[in-house]
């Protein structure tokens, strides 16, 4: 009869527990869903084309202005801050336009930056309790006439709260949402290709693992659409060494660049792999990059087992060199690569030295020793 009661109680614990752990999971659920406290939406205009696609791809005329406007709403049941800012599109280093570049450097065959015709009158909008309003930005077109496209994004986030907490540092930042709608402004819409160019391959590292960086540039205004690169480094000095790359789902931001890093370490974060280390000598890059997908497009390629066509495709051939110095410094700081330095000839010449007057003075004492015996 004990046994009985017994299981029967821990049946009815168990069950309270999974119930239990369920409503965590529920109520975090919940949480996450209501992360947003604002939404932000564009006033599409008239001169808009191809309709309402959620951001402004604007038709304008050479030295024309015009206002945009966007609905912001407080869906919380607090007063708000949102912070409202403009940036230039760019493309990352994973190969990816964005809209909210921390690092705005103008790329070399950039003529217009698109952040210099937009301006924002209110870059801080304070919203009560569950209210809306309307906030607006200048857009400028530039004075001369050009083809192509002008690319950027509003970026709209909730100002960063600082509140007293109760652990030992005192004090916390709140999370932050960021909503970002694209400008794209044209003064025709003459289409134009793509212009893809291979600058400089050395190499380098991203987030603490050796890579060899491959500088990949877009000088046309217009974005490259469907971006699929194959990237192949083979070793000259060492024959045995390759280093591949593949990538069918990139895109890249008109007049950009970015670094495309092709792994040389294991990548990501482990405590069981360890990689090579990065040899010094001499390599070649062979690189193939397809771009803008068309059904027919002269050029295809396979991704994940389909033929794909497309409507552009660029191919790279470059020699470059690592020096012993730079690879020590890169072997040295990546964690992946069990590395001892090589020892330096000085470090040589010195323990040889060390040697040397540690036999003198061996030398001197045994000598001395002998002669006080004969004494």
């Amino acid at each position: 009869m004990i046994k009985k009661y017994s299981s029967f109680t821990v049946v009815i614990k168990m069950s309270l527990i999974l119930v239990f752990v369920l409503s965590l999971f529920l109520c975090n659920k919940n949480a996450d869903a209501s992360t947003s406290s604002f939404n932000v939406s564009p006033v599409i205009p008239a001169n808009q084309i191809n309709g309402n696609l959620g951001y402004f791809n604007l038709l304008m005329k050479a030295n024309s202005q015009q206002e945009l406007s966007f609905t912001l709403s407080n869906t919380t049941s607090k007063s708000i801050t949102v912070d409202i800012s403009f940036s230039r599109s760019t493309t990352n280093q994973n190969g990816i336009a964005v809209y909210d570049s921390l690092k705005e450097e103008n790329d070399s065959s950039l003529k217009y930056n698109i952040s210099d015709y937009v301006d924002i009158p209110q870059k801080e909008v304070k919203l009560a309790a569950h209210s809306q309003t309307t906030v607006r930005a200048k857009i400028s077109m530039p004075k001369t006439s050009f083809i192509g496209v002008l690319a950027g994004g509003f970026s709209f986030k909730e100002k960063q709260k600082e509140h007293q907490s109760g652990n030992s540092k005192g004090v916390s930042i709140t999370n932050e949402y960021k909503y970002i709608i694209a400008l794209v402004i044209q003064q025709n819409t003459i289409k134009i290709s793509p212009q893809l160019k291979l600058n400089r391959v050395q190499a380098g590292q991203v987030n603490s693992r050796n890579v060899i960086e491959t500088n990949l540039q877009n000088i046309a205004p217009v974005y490259l659409q469907n971006m699929n690169v194959k990237a192949f480094v083979k070793g000259v000095t060492h024959p045995n060494l390759k280093y591949e790359f593949e990538n069918s789902e990139m895109k890249m931001a008109p007049n950009s660049n970015f670094d495309l890093a092709i792994p040389v370490s294991v990548q990501g974060s482990t405590k069981l792999q360890t990689s090579k280390i990065l040899e010094p000598g001499k390599y070649h890059l062979s690189m193939v990059v397809y771009g803008e997908k068309s059904t027919e497009g002269p050029y295809q390629s396979s991704v994940n087992g389909q033929i794909i066509k497309y409507k552009y495709k660029w191919k790279f051939e470059k020699n470059f060199e690592i020096k012993g110095s730079q690879a020590n410094k890169l072997n040295s700081s990546d964690p992946t690569v069990h590395y001892k330095e090589p020892i330096s000839w000085l470090m040589i010449i010195g323990i040889l030295l060390v040697f040397i007057v540690l036999l003198l003075i061996f030398l001197l004492f045994t000598s001395k020793r002998k002669d006080n015996n004969y004494k």
